[in-house]
């Protein structure tokens, strides 16, 4: 790995914490816009390093720096809404497959859907497992999907779309840094 690997890693990483400050809380999950820039360090950077510099944003958050929306250190991992963080990795990784195999848009936008999934699986079940067994609130798939996934779907899959599409521009413009 190259010096300017770990630059773009660090950069993306910012990005991301960047992202997590602009929120607006909603609810007990905040919509914010780290999921915009996890996929585009992905689409930007390739599956690998788009998936390290999520790695190295929840590693940021766990050693205490507030760069998490509700800021930051080793309490936020019994957060119900940590999950979404921890579901980053994968989705700049998925993301990053849309456009490491240089397809058509509609690939483009396909891996970062499904990396859109990703997020939404994994803080999901996260947000479940938190709220039944450490905050002991139970709350069954449905609430939980009602109050944690679905006032985010559409906003979301539009973010996917036009962050898809944000990235597909950059790279027509000459900037590819995954293959730098």
């Amino acid at each position: 790995m190259s010096t300017k690997h770990l630059v773009y890693i660090a950069l993306f990483a910012a990005l991301i914490a960047v992202g997590a400050q602009i929120r607006l809380p909603i609810g007990p999950v905040p919509v914010t816009f780290q999921v915009p820039m996890a996929l585009l360090a992905g689409l930007l950077l390739g599956p690998k390093l788009g998936a390290m510099s999520a790695l190295v944003y929840l590693l940021m958050g766990l050693v205490g720096l507030p760069v998490f929306a509700g800021g930051g250190g080793l309490a936020t991992v019994v957060s119900p809404t940590f999950g979404f963080i921890i579901g980053l990795i994968p989705a700049a990784f998925f993301a990053g497959l849309g456009t490491a195999y240089r397809t058509p848009l509609a690939g483009t936008v396909s891996f970062t859907l499904i990396a859109l999934f990703a997020v939404f699986l994994i803080g999901f079940l996260y947000f479940i497992f938190i709220m039944n067994s450490v905050i002991g609130t139970p709350v069954s798939a449905v609430e939980a999907f009602k109050v944690a996934v679905l006032p985010f779907i559409v906003k979301d899959i539009v973010v996917a779309v036009l962050t898809s599409l944000f990235a597909r521009t950059l790279h027509a413009r000459g900037l590819d840094l995954a293959s730098s």
